[in-house]
């Protein structure tokens, strides 16, 4: 197996190529190449091309979505990949429990903070990607009632000289915000 990978990874033009062509048993070594856990750019894209083909020859095996998915968070495409799951569970919503924990990660990724809310209540299982974003919506969500707090005495201040602490309260919310 270990050969297999380290051959798939010298020769993955090349199977590439054979992929295009139709060759079946070059298909599954790509294909193994391609679940392999990398930060290559380079192998990212060649997981994600062996993914894009074997999507459209085999559309209804989860397996091929869910690498094409991590393919494109791996790329930063975070965009793309809400765009993709979204579609998707249209097509397909009995793959909810699978496919919306792409949509959850996109989402924070994003800082779509509605969209991962809206997610987060479909999801009924925990894996990171699912923990980080409840505990990022819950830091936003705790932010924006700091802000509305803030704004009160901010502007009761205005109106004299001491709102210096209350904005500098604020610009610390935001610096937290963006750290999020």
């Amino acid at each position: 197996m270990k050969q297999l990978v380290l051959f798939c990874q010298r020769k993955s033009t090349v199977n590439l190529m054979r992929l295009r062509q139709g060759d079946h048993c070059d298909y599954q070594m790509v294909l193994l190449y391609g679940n392999q856990k990398t930060s290559c750019l380079s192998q990212l894209q060649d997981a994600f091309s062996c993914y894009e083909r074997a999507v459209k020859v085999k559309s209804d095996t989860i397996s091929h979505h869910q690498g094409l998915l991590r393919c494109l968070m791996g790329l930063d495409q975070s965009n793309t990949a809400l765009t993709y799951a979204t579609g998707l569970l249209n097509e397909r919503p009995e793959w909810s429990n699978e496919i919306n924990p792409f949509r959850v990660e996109s989402a924070w990724k994003l800082a779509d903070w509605d969209g991962l809310s809206e997610f987060l209540k479909l999801i009924s299982s925990d894996n990171w990607e699912v923990a980080v974003g409840k505990i990022l919506l819950s830091v936003e969500e705790k932010c924006k009632i700091v802000r509305t707090q803030q704004m009160g005495p901010l502007s009761a201040a205005s109106m004299e000289n001491g709102g210096y602490s209350h904005v500098l309260r604020l610009h610390m919310l935001t610096d937290m915000e963006k750290a999020v």
